[in-house]
């Protein structure tokens, strides 16, 4: 059953990882509710409010609401549950985690005898995402395999043009094998090495299969901001986001309790371990119109964020037959390439009643069919085409309240993600509520935000098998300290 050990050396094949496809374009497009904890308590409806921080990642020109220097700290802690629903079997699985949400400092210069009542500028950063969460599907299966992939994508490839990252990881851990696997005696080399593979799997037969994903990560921005106020009457401001991506995934596919199996194979593990860094800038320039000492209207613009990717991506897989275990194992692979990621726009309106009540709503639109994906070693044609198919434009709504009564502030918020495939109705929600106590010198606030989505994730093939169903639920929970002076 063992494979000959040769002693050439494999020739190296251009292979694009599935990690770099429309899937990683949509993740690191995607933004939630983070920030300081009054922002998302309201569910980061600040587009037409400004003065706080977390604002200046949506309209900068809440910058030009400040009328002192503040300095702001937000820790946040999370829990991220997701249940998946395979067959009959639905597994629930639960991740933890501590975060920076938030740290900024403005510094506010009035201007005296002057139209520009004040030049604002502030410096920080916000959390935009957060890549926390653990998935575990387990279901059993009687029509199909991985091995039914991995057979399709062998056949018509001799031995040494195997793909490095699985067929061949396959066929060396004995997963898959030659029709005929003789060998000549002469060459030390199989005499039917033509492309035509067999697996040791029986795909109808029944099977227990079994997936864990463990991701970690976040998107955070740096914004530098400028802005001012004009009479009180108009405000404008722009931020210069620097955002960056870190993410880690670790994932391990598993098929066992084989009811049909050739030579005796018990189970297979296929493992793949993903790093990703990325670094981006993007420019988002706005304005807030004071229409009445009650209503105020607002609208940004943001530009695609240019990001710089550097991915690192390795595989193994291990067979274990009952007398006997192959343990394979791919080369570490370094690949950097472009995204390009959506415009935004926004469009804002806050109202206050009695001078106690603020309602504020945002509308915001994104075209996620514009991200593009780009690299001098690869064209990135089949990505972008699937960018562009199975994408669409959607909007996000975004409303919040706040209502004073003293000494305590009250918040709540909704927000409401359209959904950015152009064929399922993946849409998110948001509830958010909040509680803050403001001393003037100095303010501390707390907020609690509920997620909530529908996914789905591919197990090897839509071809071979259904998407697996996924919910997912966050909790977060937000504290902010603030500084005024």
């Amino acid at each position: 059953m063992e494979k000959v050990i040769i002693t050439i050396t494999l020739i190296a094949t251009t292979f694009v990882l599935s990690a770099q496809n429309e899937i990683d374009a949509l993740r690191y497009s995607q933004q939630d509710v983070f920030g300081n904890a009054r922002f998302a308590a309201m569910s980061g409806a600040f587009g037409a409010l400004g003065g706080e921080f977390s604002s200046l990642s949506y309209n900068p020109a809440g910058i030009g609401m400040y009328q002192f220097n503040e300095f702001t700290f937000t820790p946040s802690f999370s829990l991220h549950n997701s249940k998946s629903y395979f067959n009959s079997s639905n597994i629930e699985s639960d991740k933890m985690g501590l975060n920076i949400s938030n740290l900024g400092l403005v510094y506010s210069m009035p201007k005296n005898n002057s139209e520009w009542k004040r030049v604002n500028i502030a410096l920080g950063w916000n959390q935009l995402a957060s890549y926390e969460s653990n998935i575990r599907i387990e279901g059993e299966n009687n029509s199909s395999s991985l091995g039914d992939k991995i057979l399709e994508l062998a056949n018509g490839n001799k031995i040494n043009d195997l793909n490095e990252f699985h067929t061949s990881l396959a066929f060396w851990a004995d997963l898959i094998d030659l029709y005929d696997n003789s060998v000549d005696t002469t060459t030390n080399w199989y005499t039917n090495d033509n492309g035509n593979y067999l697996s040791h799997i029986s795909a109808n037969s029944n099977k227990l299969q079994r997936k864990s994903i463990h991701s970690t990560g976040s998107e955070n921005e740096f914004v530098f901001s400028i802005g001012g106020s004009y009479n009180e009457k108009l405000y404008v401001g722009a931020t210069v986001g620097l955002p960056t991506i870190n993410y880690h995934e670790k994932s391990t596919y598993t098929e066992g309790s084989f009811e049909d199996t050739i030579n005796g194979l018990q189970e297979f593990n296929y493992k793949e371990e993903l790093s990703v860094y990325g670094s981006g800038i993007n420019l988002k320039v706005g304005a807030i119109l004071r229409i009445s000492e009650q209503l105020r209207l607002g609208v940004a613009v943001h530009t695609p964020t240019s990001y710089s990717i550097e991915e690192t991506y390795s595989a193994n897989l291990t067979t274990h037959f009952s007398s006997e275990r192959f343990t394979e194992s791919s080369p570490y692979n370094y690949f950097e390439y472009d995204l390009i990621t959506p415009w935004k726009a926004i469009a804002s309106a806050s109202t206050i009643f009695n001078k106690n009540i603020i309602i504020s709503a945002d509308y915001e639109i994104i075209d996620y069919t514009f991200s593009e994906m780009n690299s001098y070693d690869y064209a990135f044609e089949t990505e972008n085409d699937a960018i562009k198919n199975t994408y669409t434009k959607t909007a996000n709504i975004r409303l919040g309240a706040e209502v004073n009564v003293k000494p305590f502030v009250l918040r709540s918020g909704y927000t409401k993600y359209g959904s950015a495939l152009a064929n399922k109705d993946f849409s998110r929600e948001n509830f958010s509520f909040g509680l803050g106590l403001n001393n003037g010198g100095y303010f501390f606030d707390v907020a609690y935000v509920l997620s909530q989505a529908m996914d789905d994730h591919k197990l090897y093939s839509e071809d071979y098998i259904d998407p697996v169903a996924l919910v997912n639920t966050n909790h977060n929970l937000i504290f902010t300290l603030g500084f005024r002076y």
